[in-house]
């Protein structure tokens, strides 16, 4: 297969995992990063920033471009509030970990940051996609 058809059956992948989390489960994305291979996180901001629906009672952590091993997330919310959250999961390229509980009520998702293990990447890249339902 040359480079260029394995690209496109990459990028499409990836953009079928995220249509299949969003399609039917409720699950819709709120934001995206890069994720620097010389560095162990990444801050996604939601999109638009402080417009994520305050209904939401949990979040899920999608990659595309690499495997990675997420660790841990730290949560903020509109009014200052934050939420820690343990991922610990290997989650595959194009692939998302399992949900995870939102706590309280009433708050607005503006930011979360990621640590991951950057040994992992070996160099390479990849993207960190936040879905909320």
């Amino acid at each position: 297969m040359t480079i260029l058809k394995r690209a496109l059956a990459m990028a499409c992948l990836a953009t079928a995992t995220a249509a299949t989390a969003q399609s039917g489960s409720g699950w819709h994305g709120i934001g995206q990063a890069p994720a620097p291979a010389d560095a162990a996180a990444v801050t996604v901001a939601v999109n638009p920033a402080g417009q994520s629906e305050t209904r939401n009672r949990e979040i899920m952590f999608c990659v595309e471009g690499h495997v990675m091993r997420l660790n841990n997330a730290t949560l903020h919310f509109e009014g200052g509030g934050t939420q820690s959250i343990r991922i610990s999961e290997r989650v595959a390229d194009g692939g998302c970990s399992r949900g995870k509980t939102l706590s309280g009520r009433g708050h607005g998702l503006e930011s979360a940051e990621v640590t991951y293990e950057q040994a992992m990447l070996a160099g390479g890249s990849a993207r960190v996609q936040l879905f909320v339902r």
